[in-house]
């Protein structure tokens, strides 16, 4: 297991608290942890300070647990744990929640991951600290306080949260997640925030919703995204705001770990990375799909390749994201138009903050492409269409040219801070 650094802090609101102290909390309160050694378990938590201080306290135990919120609990969803044999413990008190668990052999040193499947419903994927902990790869990181502004028991969040744990001096401020733009806005202003790994989505929330001399006076040394396609708009725009920053974007997932890291500045990543032998990770695309090996990942196949389900493909000597399998490719009449081409050539353009691509039933062609988008200025919705349909004239295909347009007020944002 990774030497735990009980020590760093973690900011919440206007104080300073240490793991330390986080994990003696839930110690106090729910007694030695041989009792839980039994059993596999999932901890019911109620905020931030719950969850880090559980974490600690499952990890340093060796248990075999996850933590869920419990405004995600449900009948469904406790009937979905305890048909994997989990046994659901209320963090503050220690009892039983929920129906009675299956029987189930512990595994210590198992983490639970929680994501949310097709359905709606949340997958339980099995991780531990050494696939968590996919800093180890790192020799040297300079001391850090990080924004985490994930969604506690996410694989994203497990992934701040152990770097907060796991490596020395990195510090961490966790959002407030009822105000992410909110928070973070706070968290500049204190001058507590060197450092943060977020997703696109939330970047173009916060240049919506802060004050950009704000931003641009934030001493952010290290930005991360990742967790859905990363534009090349977006990578120009950060590195304006922070020429000091190291800018990385990075393809992680909760089923094949953290496992290729860009910081060249460009959209997707450089082919050479395909022909590479050496190292710990393995990237491979095949009928462009792309699969990926890793001491990280929880599942592969018999070869130890993990498949994605992410569509690639190759131009220039770059491979680029074309969304995921089965649902990205709009049929126009025969012509393919994907939209993630199409979003992103809509945010080239100055005035467009966030665009988003649908396809839409039509007579004749079967589909037409749709476009909804934030834009950076009012403008009259006539105007606006003109402005963007010349912009995609002559760049993009005649059948990709969006033939709907929506303005929207804001950027959607999910919890899983993708919109």
């Amino acid at each position: 297991m990774p030497d735990l650094h009980l020590q760093n802090r973690v900011h919440i609101r206007d104080r300073t608290l240490t793991w330390s102290g986080l994990k003696g909390a839930v110690s106090g309160r729910l007694g030695p942890v041989a009792d839980f050694a039994a059993q596999r378990v999932v901890f019911v938590v109620d905020g931030m300070e719950d969850a880090l201080g559980a974490l600690a306290f499952g990890v340093e135990g060796q248990l075999d647990f996850g933590l869920v919120e419990r405004n995600r609990l449900s009948p469904e969803v406790e009937a979905r744990f305890a048909e994997a044999g989990v046994r659901l413990l209320d963090s503050v008190t220690g009892t039983a929640l929920g129906a009675e668990p299956v029987p189930a052999d512990p595994v210590p040193g198992r983490i639970t991951v929680l994501t949310s499947g097709t359905t709606g419903l949340l997958k339980l994927i099995a991780h531990t600290a050494q696939t968590l902990n996919t800093f180890d790869r790192v020799r040297e990181m300079p001391a850090n306080s990080w924004f985490v502004p994930y969604q506690i028991g996410s694989y994203a969040w497990f992934q701040m949260v152990s770097l907060g744990l796991f490596v020395a001096e990195q510090d961490l401020v966790p959002a407030d997640f009822s105000d992410l733009a909110g928070s973070f806005e706070a968290a500049l202003r204190m001058g507590r925030v060197s450092a943060i790994s977020s997703t696109p989505t939330f970047w173009r929330h916060a240049l919506m919703s802060i004050d950009e001399d704000l931003l641009r006076t934030a001493p952010l040394r290290s930005i991360s995204m990742g967790g859905e396609i990363v534009d090349q708009a977006i990578l120009n725009r950060l590195a304006g705001l922070y020429p000091q920053a190291r800018i990385r974007h990075i393809y992680a997932s909760s089923e094949a770990g953290a496992a290729i890291v860009v910081t060249d500045g460009k959209a997707g990543f450089d082919s050479a990375l395909l022909a590479r032998k050496d190292g710990t990770i393995g990237i491979r695309v095949t009928e462009g799909r792309l699969y990926i090996r890793s001491p990280y990942a929880n599942r592969a196949d018999a070869d130890a390749w993990v498949d994605t389900g992410d569509l690639v493909e190759e131009r220039d000597g770059r491979i680029f994201f074309c969304g995921r399998a089965g649902n990205q490719m709009i049929n126009v009449g025969g012509q393919k138009a994907f939209p993630v081409d199409i979003e992103a050539h809509l945010m080239t353009h100055p005035d467009v903050l966030w665009a988003r691509v649908m396809a839409r039933r039509a007579p004749l062609v079967g589909h037409l492409p749709v476009a909804e988008l934030v834009l950076r200025r009012k403008l009259d919705p006539d105007a606006a269409e003109a402005m963007l349909i010349a912009h995609c004239e002559g760049r993009l295909a005649e059948y990709a040219v969006p033939r709907m347009w929506d303005f929207l007020e804001s950027v959607p944002l999910r919890a899983s801070l993708k919109s």
